[in-house]
């Protein structure tokens, strides 16, 4: 068996939330740090032991603390927020891959994806599914995906919340994220980003939400386009599902079989990561992890292609190869 590589999972170091507290104060954000085991380091390493994964890439957790945040003040907590993500990864440099977070894709944040891939070492980005509700195919943003596609850095996407979505039994959460990555996916395709940006290096999480289970139905609004002229449809070279098929999809499927078969049936065993979503979930995330690994033991696949989900895709992707 190759390494193992929990290639999605979120973070929230002490440091950051306590100055963001001082700072934005949320609800979102008051919630998260009460769960103090989110930013300890020591027993996330434990956690990792006992699971025997080798790495883990972090991620800030959680989007909705940039809600309407003044763009000034996320200039500020982006920096701060990026310099302590990389100084807890470098804690563990064989257990942890740090990624940078761009909350916002205004123009001026492009020297801050330049210092977190270079001066601080990060391995890719995280972005959210929409920015301060803008879709991803703004062309105010299509300089991040021009400067993501020179450098072939990874991008993960992480759903975030839209204003006014209700918020009773989590909806938003367990439906609404999922949505906002099948919108986002979508757009970066019909739009023509995906044509356009050939080295584009995408992980979408919760392994492409709606994408697999609705791919014929995707296609087929497509080639009936002539149907819905107000859809502004525009012509792709080649079949639209070929776009979505260059995505990335994770495993966080929380533990259904029948779900993880759908989406490896969609992408391929080339393009599926394994990820956890640690250490959201019951039993402090430790419930979901042990899921996710059923899902591809379940699913009775060959050793070759398990070694590539459980780390070798990433790795190629973290080499930029």
């Amino acid at each position: 068996m190759g390494t193992i590589i929990d290639g999605f999972s979120h973070i929230l170091p002490k440091p950051f939330a306590q100055e963001l507290n001082q700072t934005y104060p949320t609800d979102e954000l008051r919630e998260l740090a009460t769960h103090t085991y989110f930013g300890d380091i020591e027993n996330r390493v434990r956690v990792l032991d006992k699971f025997k994964i080798d790495k883990q890439v972090l991620t800030l957790a959680r989007p909705s603390i940039w809600i309407n945040m003044p763009k000034n003040i996320a200039l500020k907590m982006t920096q701060q927020a990026n310099d302590i993500m990389a100084k807890t990864a470098k804690q563990f440099p064989d257990r942890f891959i740090a990624t940078g977070t761009l909350p916002i894709l205004s123009e001026e944040l492009m020297p801050e994806f330049e210092r977190c891939i270079g001066d601080l070492g990060m391995t890719g980005i995280q972005i959210f599914a929409n920015i301060g509700g803008k879709p991803l195919d703004d062309p105010e943003f299509r300089w991040f995906f021009a400067k993501a596609n020179s450098t072939r850095t990874p991008i993960w996407i992480h759903p975030q919340l839209w204003h006014g979505w209700p918020q009773d039994f989590t909806l938003d959460k367990i439906f609404g994220w999922l949505f906002d990555t099948s919108l986002a996916l979508a757009r970066l395709v019909f739009s023509g980003i995906m044509e356009e940006y050939a080295d584009l290096r995408i992980i979408s999480h919760h392994l492409g939400a709606m994408i697999p289970h609705f791919s014929e139905r995707i296609k087929g609004f497509y080639e009936s386009r002539d149907m819905y002229p107000k859809a502004k449809f525009i012509s792709l070279p080649k079949d639209p599902l070929d776009y979505f098929r260059r995505f990335y999809g994770d495993t966080v499927l929380n533990g259904a079989v029948h779900a993880f078969e759908c989406g490896y049936k969609f992408f391929g065993s080339e393009h599926l990561i394994f990820a956890t979503d640690y250490p959201f979930g019951p039993g402090r995330g430790k419930d979901w992890i042990g899921g996710t690994f059923n899902q591809i033991r379940d699913t009775h696949l060959p050793q070759t292609e398990k070694d590539q989900i459980l780390g070798g895709n990433l790795q190629r992707l973290l080499e930029k190869r």
